[in-house]
């Protein structure tokens, strides 16, 4: 390709996602749940925090005996908390953010406990899938506010917490009457949630007894044995000390051992077996592995893949491990032994060393179909496991590593020639070594079956039609016609009749159609594949998507300037001026917010909902840039442009459109600088303390400035002062500060004072913090 060609190529692209990116709205997104779940038989008050959401939502639980209901109007677009990261941890991931919205989450009692999906769609279109938890054991939320150890109730319980800031950590202290071991399960992952959790227990004496981190993103499991009666310290904190409003987690306290493994990982269809279960404190509630064998009756319900068994020790039971159920042999290998196997067979084995294998020999015959899966992720375990087939001749056969989405591995064998096989399991984790770390092979000849996939979501404008990608994996040899049925489409969506992915092929893609006068609304479709095997028809229900009517956009934003970098002062509000071309001859008003997921937002650039008049086809739009913000580096923001539109049937929707490029932005120096001379003054509850202060300004700035103190959530109406207004040429004064009478108040405050200013008819902000000691009277 010469250089003129790549010229035009890399132009038609740009070109390309622009025309995309004006032809379809911005779509919702899940930011998290607050608390993340509730406990069966209760109704929850929770935050929704979501991304891009407009204030006329649907909610959607894929449980249907779950009430998922907002129950107030949305916040404004929230920025992310200080402390803020600067230097080079500035420049990483940027948080999105979130709308805030009030909502009633009502799970009825028979709902087991797990984890639950929900999605939620607009006029913009439908969100991929978020998930909340239920559980079964009392719940408590975290109290925010507090500055020491929260004290939790009588285990078990589960903490709903949030690590809300960076350098955040939260902190827990309980006890147990009983000596005998705790086990301790942090949920965060399945929420969204990047938190990787940093999980500390101390005793009285500050003493470490449990130090765990959480570096894959798995969550955390893990047990220590606790003295009757004792005190103990739980925090918790970010690997790397980030948190964010969707770094939402679940923490459960059960006074009760943990199983890690158990051997066999699974048992025949119908039969009763011994089954060997490992963990800490099994046996005698030492904080030692032990284990200990019991009678396990494996269900005889065709159809049934796995079951949940509660180990009962002197010590309560211990949380459900999940036991598998197969239709063949299980067996467990002998360490240290050759172990020869007779297909169809399942042994249950672990590896003697860190990056361990084993191998297995059998026999086989030419022409034999068999399925080979080596299980560890599945069942519970860290492995990342690697399978090989080797032929009579020593060479490989067959080879996988990962499967997709697990590092769990299978592969289909159709054996080229009569002899013996060695079936080799090798661990690529390095967290073998230990009977911790198990892994399950099965050898089974390959059954039909069929396995159907398709997106989550989809949107359809009004008056168009718009394609439904299904896909399907055919597995022991199934080749015929798969009948489909779509229920629950929206009012004015049809689909042909008499679906079917043909015979031998692995896709369709079914037409939707919309009617010009149908309704912007949203419906959970189920979809159900209907095969025939052995001459039967088996009904699978393959999942749900969720279908949103939308419509066309009415706007086009775009900066003036295109992608360039402005100066603007720290601490001080800029203009930033935008073109619109107004769509489909919309002519309404416009309001201009903060996009959600933001390129190179950082460090608490702000700006408010802005409303651009009727007609109007340009504005400057206030952008607001905090004084602490770097000069070293520059930062991005990005716009959204919401209107509100009447669909066919009169629903006024409202419709978002994000603008295309960005706005740049290089802080220089402030216009305005506040400071104090107060040291770290020390004070008595019932007091006042006097502040000076000095205020440098640049000769532009000719309006009265204000200083005032900031309270934070814990300060307010406990730390007090009267509004001061100083004239642009006074430079000095002393702020009055009332402390109340209040021991919530003792120990240090951090007490933000801040001085406001116009220019321009837009803010000039500085602020300075003292650092003051509070004593009890």
């Amino acid at each position: 390709m010469n250089r003129l060609s790549l010229i035009v190529v890399i132009a038609f692209g740009v070109a390309g996602l622009l025309t995309t990116t004006a032809s379809a709205q911005l779509v919702p997104e899940i930011g998290y749940v607050y608390p993340a779940g509730g406990r069966a038989g209760t109704t929850v008050d929770v935050v929704l925090g979501g991304y891009d959401w407009t204030p006329d939502m649907q909610l959607f639980v894929h449980d249907p005996r779950i009430k998922l209901e907002i129950v107030g109007p949305p916040s404004p677009v929230l920025i992310s908390e200080p402390p803020y990261w600067f230097g080079y941890k500035a420049r990483g991931f940027a948080w999105p953010l979130a709308r805030e919205f009030k909502a009633k989450l009502t799970i009825p009692a028979d709902v087991p406990p797990g984890l639950v999906k929900w999605q939620v769609a607009n006029a913009n279109g439908a969100s991929p899938v978020g998930t909340f938890h239920v559980g079964n054991v009392p719940e408590i939320v975290e109290d925010a506010k507090r500055k020491n150890a929260q004290p939790l109730p009588a285990l078990p319980v589960t903490v709903l917490g949030q690590i809300r800031r960076i350098e955040e950590i939260d902190r827990y202290q309980f006890s147990v009457p009983k000596a005998g071991p705790v086990t301790i399960e942090l949920l965060a992952r399945p929420f969204g949630s990047m938190l990787h959790g940093m999980l500390q227990v101390r005793d009285a004496n500050g003493a470490m007894l449990l130090d765990v981190s959480d570096s894959e993103g798995r969550d955390i499991v893990t047990t220590f044995v606790a003295q009757a009666d004792a005190k103990y310290e739980l925090s918790l904190h970010d690997l790397d000390f980030a948190g964010d409003r969707s770094y939402v987690y679940r923490l459960t306290l059960t006074a009760g051992p943990h199983v890690i493994a158990a051997y066999p990982a699974a048992g025949k269809r119908g039969e009763t077996r011994k089954v060997e279960f490992v963990g800490i404190g099994l046996a005698t509630g030492g904080p030692q592995l032990e284990s200990v064998t019991r009678d396990i009756a494996f269900p005889a319900t065709a159809g049934v893949a796995s079951f949940a068994y509660s180990l009962e020790t002197p010590f309560r039971n211990a949380k459900p491990h999940t036991l598998l159920v197969s239709d063949v042999a299980e067996q467990v290998k002998v360490a240290g032994a050759a172990t020869p196997l007779t297909a169809p067979v399942a042994i249950t084995g672990f590896f003697e060393t860190r990056f361990g294998s084993d191998s297995f020999t059998l026999e086989l015959k030419k022409g034999e179909k068999w399925e080979l899966n080596a299980l560890a992720r599945a069942i519970g375990s860290p492995l990342d496991l690697e399978l090989q087939v080797l032929g009579p001749d020593g060479k490989q056969v067959a080879t996988n590593d990962d499967e997709k989405g697990t590092t769990d591995a299978s592969l289909s064998l159709a054996v080229p020639a009569d002899g013996a096989y060695r079936v080799i399991v090798s661990d690529r984790s390095g967290k073998s070594g230990s009977r911790t770390a198990s892994y399950r092979l099965s050898i089974e000849p390959p059954r039909e079956e069929i396995t159907i996939t398709f997106p989550t979501q989809l949107p359809v404008v009004v008056g168009t039609t718009a394609k439904l990608a299904i896909k399907v994996v055919r597995d022991g040899g199934f080749a015929g016609p798969i009948p489909l049925k779509l229920e629950g489409l929206p009012a004015g969506v049809t689909v042909p009749a008499d679906l079917a992915i043909p015979e031998k092929l692995n896709d369709l893609a079914i037409d939707l159609t919309c009617a010009a006068d149908a309704a912007t609304t949203a419906s959970l479709c189920t979809i159900t594949a209907t095969p025939t095997f052995n001459g039967q028809p088996a009904a699978r229900k393959a999942g749900a998507v969720l279908l949103a009517i939308t419509m066309k956009p009415r706007l086009k934003l775009t900066p003036e300037g295109l992608d360039d970098v402005s100066k603007v002062h720290r601490g001080s509000t800029h203009l930033f001026p935008f073109n619109i071309e107004r769509l489909e001859g919309f002519a309404g008003p416009i309001t201009l917010e903060m996009t959600a997921k933001q390129q190179r937002h950082r460090q608490g650039l702000t700006s408010e909902e802005f409303v651009v008049p009727a007609e109007a086809k340009r504005v400057e739009y206030p952008i607001f840039v905090p004084e602490w913000m770097e000069t070293t580096k520059t930062s991005r923001m990005i716009v959204n442009g919401a209107v509100k539109v009447a669909d066919p049937k009169g629903n006024i929707r409202t419709l978002l459109q994000k603008q295309e490029l960005r706005v740049g932005i290089l802080p220089e120096g402030a216009l305005m600088k506040l400071s104090h001379s107060a040291g770290e003054p020390t004070a008595t509850l019932g007091t006042e303390v006097r502040i000076p202060l000095a205020l440098s300004l640049a000769s532009e700035l000719r309006e009265p400035i204000k200083i005032t103190v900031m309270p934070d959530d814990s300060q307010t109406s406990l730390l007090t002062a009267d509004l001061i207004q100083l004239s642009p040429g006074q430079k000095e004064t002393t702020l009055i500060v009332r402390i109340a009478n209040d021991a919530k108040l003792v120990g240090e405050q951090s007490l933000v004072v801040r001085a406001a200013t116009l220019r321009n008819g837009y803010p000039v902000i500085s602020e300075t913090t003292v650092l003051l000691t509070v004593k009890p009277q």
